[in-house]
């Protein structure tokens, strides 16, 4: 998956550098703080596996996420085709008070780089600091990093610690879309602020009942991979050649 990473990033640079000298090119990189919602155990808390009960993934709030993104319009047009890469960071540690002087910590982690195509348009413009309004939809293809879970069991009356690390599910591909609101306002000319927040639906195709829900760390218990949908609060700067 690094490897596509790489290639990904290396075809995203070679290509602003091609469209350089274009006053049609734009380039835009920054954050994405993500969280997820919705009918999955991706937000549930970690339950002891023996239950007859799912384990969940863990992620409650925002999951860190960058991106990078090449934004392709005509000086007068009234809409842009953006194309972008994006990672988030899907991160859950807890502290689980297991029995007297026995503590668990649990640790579960994802990562999930998207690649991402899209159409945006601009609905007005705001009368000040040159601040336009527009709605994006896009494409998205996510490769789901596989998933790690691990297990720290601290004995405290024997001075001991157990460690058991697993990774039962594997990285898979999943086809999803979003939808954007944004506004994109310049601050000294050719640079700009993007301020956005968005609803993305990550395994819209691709999903694989087998597996179990995908953004959990074990399949036991699981009949079905359930829908995935993300919401996203971002600001980037953007830069206009």
């Amino acid at each position: 998956m690094i490897r596509y990473i790489f290639f990904l990033l290396l075809f995203l640079f070679s290509y602003a550098l091609s469209f350089a000298q274009l006053k049609d090119f734009a380039i835009e990189f920054g954050t994405c703080p993500t969280s997820v919602f919705g009918d999955n155990g991706a937000t549930s808390v970690f339950i002891n596996p023996q239950k007859s009960t799912t384990i969940g993934g863990g992620f409650f709030g925002f999951q860190n996420g960058i991106y990078l993104r090449g934004i392709w319009q005509k000086s007068d047009a009234n809409f842009a085709i953006p194309i972008g890469f994006e990672y988030i960071f899907y991160r859950a540690y807890h502290r689980v008070p297991y029995a007297p002087k026995v503590t668990l910590y649990l640790r579960h982690f994802i990562d999930v780089p998207t690649v991402t195509l899209g159409f945006r348009y601009y609905l007005f413009k705001l009368p000040f600091a040159n601040v336009k309004c527009y709605s994006e939809i896009d494409a998205r293809g996510s490769f789901v990093g596989k998933s790690n879970y691990s297990v720290r069991i601290d004995y405290e009356a024997f001075d001991s610690t157990v460690v058991k690390s697993v990774s039962y599910k594997n990285a898979v591909f999943r086809f999803g879309g979003d939808f954007r609101i944004g506004f994109l306002g310049e601050v000294v000319y050719p640079w700009y602020v993007n301020i956005f927040t968005n609803v993305s639906y990550v395994n819209l195709l691709g999903r694989n009942n087998k597996r179990g829900e995908l953004l959990t760390p074990v399949p036991d218990y699981e009949p079905k991979e359930n829908p995935v949908y993300n919401f996203q609060l971002g600001i980037g700067v953007y830069y206009k050649f």
